[in-house]
């Protein structure tokens, strides 16, 4: 019996270059908001490069929402245990796609879960 792993080839660095190109577009626009982990990610197959910003806290992931003009319906809340509850949205910035990621919510993970089960409230 074999084994056999395939892997796919790596991308030239350059295909990695319209998301370099809208962090700096970001930090150019919005440089006065929390930093924070920032990934960019090569592309996959069919998917181009995209760019990940993880932040500290709700607040700075409510910033970086707002002005990224995510819409607050397009945010998850989720959780693995009291010590990890996050929000998680995914826009779209210069072309590029972008996953904004906000640790450290204030919520066990219960209540987090249970906010989940809650049927959302037509206005």
């Amino acid at each position: 019996m074999t084994t056999e792993t395939t892997f796919l080839a790596p991308c030239p660095i350059i295909e990695q270059g319209a998301a370099v190109e809208a962090l700096a577009a970001l930090i150019e626009m919005f440089g006065q908001l929390p930093g924070g982990y920032i990934k960019i990610h090569q592309p996959v197959l069919t998917i181009p490069a995209s760019l990940g910003l993880q932040v500290d806290t709700a607040q700075s992931f409510e910033l970086w929402r707002a002005a990224l003009g995510i819409a607050p319906s397009g945010v998850e809340l989720r959780a693995t245990s009291d010590d990890c509850v996050w929000l998680q949205a995914d826009g779209v910035f210069h072309g590029v796609a972008v996953h904004l990621t906000g640790f450290n919510v204030p919520l066990t993970a219960e209540q987090a879960n249970t906010l989940q089960d809650t049927p959302a409230v037509v206005a």
